[in-house]
């Protein structure tokens, strides 16, 4: 994933993950693993294909012309090789998501990620809109 001003590879709008998306995704990985082993040290990371995304937003008024992003998601299937302590050295197959919500007015924004071993994108890609809207829940008709 490589950004060219708010740009991926892909070609897709990814100015909520920060100056730096790859860089974003490989710390939230890495922040996943260390909420279930405290000491996992991340050898190396490989997203393994394209990552699926999804962005959501809305007008202003309808005479409009800007969209205002509100929700952006995205899935990227990875293979990674983690150390522990306890656990040794493993390699793990799976897909990181990650969304955030509430984009559009500063200082709610609600992200939240999801660390999914043995799935494949597919799967992983349909479930990115459910997991949009559920973590917003109490904003969600302020929004739409």
């Amino acid at each position: 994933m490589r950004q060219n001003r708010g740009q991926s590879e892909p070609d897709h709008w990814l100015d909520w993950l920060g100056d730096d998306p790859a860089a974003a995704v490989r710390k939230g990985i890495e922040a996943s693993l260390r909420a279930q082993a405290a000491d996992a040290v991340v050898e190396w990371v490989k997203i393994l294909e394209t990552p699926r995304f999804l962005t959501a937003g809305r007008q202003p008024s309808e005479n409009d012309q800007v969209m205002l992003v509100t929700r952006a998601a995205l899935a990227a299937p990875f293979a990674l090789s983690v150390r522990t302590r306890q656990h040794g050295r493993s390699v793990l197959l799976g897909v990181f998501s990650w969304v955030a919500v509430n984009l559009s007015p500063p200082g709610v924004r609600k992200d939240r990620h999801w660390f999914d071993l043995g799935v494949e994108l597919d799967w992983a890609g349909e479930q990115l809109q459910g997991r949009m809207y559920e973590i917003d829940g109490e904003h969600r008709t302020a929004e739409q």
